[in-house]
């Protein structure tokens, strides 16, 4: 009786090894025409599982991939320097992947992400040493919210609000920092197309520019002495011009008046 449960319990230990190495990922190795090595892969039976490495010519890595079952879960590539050129992963079924562009130089120039093929989230971009030189927000691949620039000293540029895709405000401010443009009439292709306000370093309006189609048609500087009035929309200029002309209608009456009483 216990021989036959000796023989029993080693045929089951022998199976449970034997389906443990069919289990076991197999590697094979890929190499270029020169010999040198182009591919790492992991197989399980005859689908990709694990991790994938590939290779350039001249040695350096340029991708790490992700196989579970023969399917991709994540990929990173990499540029001949080893900086990280985009990555991509998926997740509850969705396509995330993040891309990475440099200057020609190699400095980082702009990280944004994907998902599904569309932008998401926040773009930003950044000047050779780093800093940071605009960020934009995204959803479903179009502009929304605000999307804000920088200047190389790193005070704010401009501050722009997006609304579907197509801008709807916006403030551009002086490289030291005060505010400089008011946008805030765009048409339907998100070109101005209006009136916009131009003022001063003191904050104090300066002049008014005329915009068509995103062209600048014409820009009448402002007397301080009665720019306030551009400050206020046209139906409300036109009340207060309307209230002037009756305020020295009715001071010349008085003034008339008063000459035929003497």
């Amino acid at each position: 009786m216990q021989s036959f449960l000796k023989r029993v319990l080693f045929a089951v230990l022998l199976a449970l090894s034997v389906t443990a190495q069919s289990q076991q990922p197999e590697t094979i190795e890929t190499h270029y025409e020169s010999g040198a090595l182009q591919s790492v892969k992991s197989y399980r039976g005859s689908k990709l599982h694990g991790i994938t490495k590939e290779f350039y010519e001249t040695g350096e890595i340029k991708a790490e991939l992700l196989y579970r079952v023969g399917k991709l879960f994540a990929k990173k590539a990499f540029r001949r320097d080893g900086n990280l050129e985009y990555e991509l992963k998926y997740e509850d079924g969705k396509k995330q992947e993040t891309q990475i562009a440099y200057y020609a130089t190699g400095e980082l120039f702009r990280q944004h992400t994907l998902i599904n093929g569309q932008r998401e989230g926040l773009e930003y971009d950044y000047y050779r040493d780093g800093q940071t030189k605009a960020e934009r927000n995204y959803e479903n691949g179009k502009k929304e919210d605000s999307a804000r620039g920088f200047h190389s000293n790193g005070k704010l540029q401009g501050d722009w609000i997006f609304e579907n895709g197509e801008p709807v405000f916006a403030t551009i401010f002086y490289r030291s920092g005060e505010k400089w443009l008011i946008h805030s009439v765009f048409n339907k292709k998100g070109q101005l197309d209006g009136v916009s306000k131009e003022y001063d370093k003191e904050g104090d309006l300066m002049a008014v520019r005329y915009y068509e189609n995103n062209d600048m048609v014409k820009r009448v500087r402002v007397n301080r002495w009665w720019g306030w009035l551009f400050l206020f929309d046209d139906k409300m200029k036109k009340l207060i011009m309307i209230g002037l002309i009756i305020g020295i209608v009715i001071a010349i009456v008085i003034f008339m008046v008063r000459l035929r009483t003497r």
